[in-house]
C-alpha cells in the first residue's frame, strides 16, 4: 500500500514540474516575440471602443445603419468608410459652404460620382420609395437635410460627417446673414430686418443641431407635392429633458464617423482626408467661402459687437432653455474633435 501511495506521490509531483516549466516556456517565448514583433497598424488603447454588439435607436435612427467614428472607433482601415456612401450634414454657419465646395472639387479626383445637393424634392422622393437611394448615381450627399438617409442605404455601408460651432457665435452669424439677406418677417430665416437678435433667435429653433437632428418627413400621400419636414411635437419636450439630450450627446460617436469644428477648420480637413482617404487637405486647405463682412450688415468681424449680441442672446432666460441642447451637444462634440485629433497624431 505505501508503495502504491509513493508511486501516486511521484506521478502527480512529476505533473506539477512539467505544467510549471510548460508555463515558464511560454511566458518566454511570448515576452521574446513580443520584443521583435512590429505591429501592424495604431490601435490606440486610451480611447479605442469596440464597436457596438446590440443596435439601438437614438436621434430617430439606427445606430448600425452608419459606421461609427473612424478614430475612436480605429480597426487599422479606412476602407469602408472611403467606399461608403458619404453623407455631410450641413449645419448652417459652421464651415459648410466651404466643405460642400470641397467635396464637388475632390469627388472627380477621387474617381467618386458628382456629389447631390440633398434638396427637400430629392429628399422627399427617397422617403416615398427609400430602395431608390440604393439605385442613385451619387456616392456623396450633402446638405441640411441628409440625416436619416442612411436608414434607407441598404447595398453598400453608409456614414455621417459634420461640423459644429458655438451656438451662440453660430446664432450671431445666421443673425448677419439672414440681415444681409434683408428678410421681412416670415421670409427666409424668419425675418430678421426689424427684430432684435433676441426676438428673432426666439423664432428660429428649428435652426438649432438638435432640431436638426429630429426633423422628419411627412407626407400625406405618396405625391412629392404632400411632403413637408416636419419637427415632431414630442422634441419639443425632449429637448428639455436632461436626461435625453445627454443620451442623444453620448451615442454622437456611434453615429458620426467623423465630427468637426468650424474654429478648428483646417485640422477638420485633415480628419476628413485621413478618414476617408481622399487628398482633400491638399485641394481644400486654401477654400474658406461665405466668410467676412456681409454687406449692409454689422460688422462680422467686430468682435467687441459680436461678443455684445452673444451677451444679448446668453442674458436671455428663454432663449438660454432653446439652445441648451445645442450647448450639451457642442460640448460634447469638442470633447470627441480633441480625442480624434490626439489620435490622429499617432498617425504622423
Amino acid at each position: 500500500m505505501q508503495t502504491l501511495l509513493k508511486i501516486f506521490h511521484t506521478i502527480i509531483l512529476t505533473a506539477l514540474s512539467i505544467t510549471f516549466l510548460m508555463y515558464v516556456g511560454l511566458f518566454l517565448f511570448e515576452g521574446q516575440s513580443q520584443q521583435g514583433r512590429q505591429p501592424q497598424s495604431y490601435r490606440p488603447a486610451r480611447w479605442y471602443r469596440p464597436p457596438a454588439t446590440d443596435c439601438t435607436e437614438s436621434i430617430g435612427v439606427n445606430t448600425c445603419s452608419s459606421l461609427p467614428n473612424y478614430f475612436l472607433r480605429y480597426d487599422g482601415s479606412n476602407q469602408r468608410y472611403k467606399d461608403s456612401v458619404i453623407n455631410f450634414v450641413h449645419v448652417p454657419k459652421c464651415g459648410g459652404t466651404t466643405t460642400r465646395e470641397c467635396l464637388t472639387m475632390i469627388a472627380a479626383r477621387a474617381r467618386k460620382k458628382e456629389p447631390a445637393l440633398l434638396h427637400e424634392k430629392l429628399r422627399f422622393e427617397i422617403e416615398l420609395s427609400p430602395s431608390s437611394v440604393n439605385s442613385q448615381p451619387h456616392d456623396i450627399f450633402m446638405g441640411p437635410d441628409t440625416f436619416g438617409i442612411c436608414e434607407h442605404v441598404k447595398s453598400r455601408d453608409c456614414s455621417y460627417f459634420t461640423s459644429l460651432r458655438e451656438p451662440y457665435d453660430r446664432l450671431v452669424s445666421l443673425f448677419f446673414e439672414c440681415k444681409q439677406q434683408n428678410n421681412p418677417p416670415g421670409v427666409g430665416t424668419d425675418g430678421c430686418v426689424h427684430s432684435s437678435i433676441v426676438d428673432w433667435a426666439l423664432r428660429v429653433r428649428h435652426s438649432l443641431f438638435f432640431y436638426q437632428l429630429h426633423r422628419i418627413v411627412s407626407c400625406q400621400s405618396d405625391r412629392v407635392e404632400s411632403c413637408l419636414f416636419v419637427t415632431p411635437i414630442s422634441t419639443f419636450t425632449a429637448a428639455n429633458n436632461v436626461t435625453y439630450v445627454n443620451h442623444v450627446a453620448d451615442h454622437m460617436e456611434d453615429i458620426f464617423a467623423l465630427i468637426g469644428l468650424q474654429d478648428e477648420y483646417k485640422m477638420t480637413l485633415k480628419l476628413m482626408n485621413r478618414t476617408y482617404g481622399m487628398e482633400i487637405f491638399d485641394v481644400c486647405k486654401g477654400l474658406w467661402l461665405n466668410r467676412g463682412i456681409y454687406p449692409g450688415s454689422p460688422r462680422v468681424d467686430d468682435n467687441t459687437e459680436i461678443e455684445e449680441m452673444k451677451k444679448q442672446l446668453m442674458d436671455s432666460a428663454e432663449l438660454r432653455e432653446i439652445v441648451y441642447p445645442d450647448i450639451i451637444l457642442y460640448e460634447k462634440a469638442k470633447q470627441i474633435f480633441y480625442e480624434q485629433v490626439r489620435v490622429y497624431k499617432q498617425f504622423e
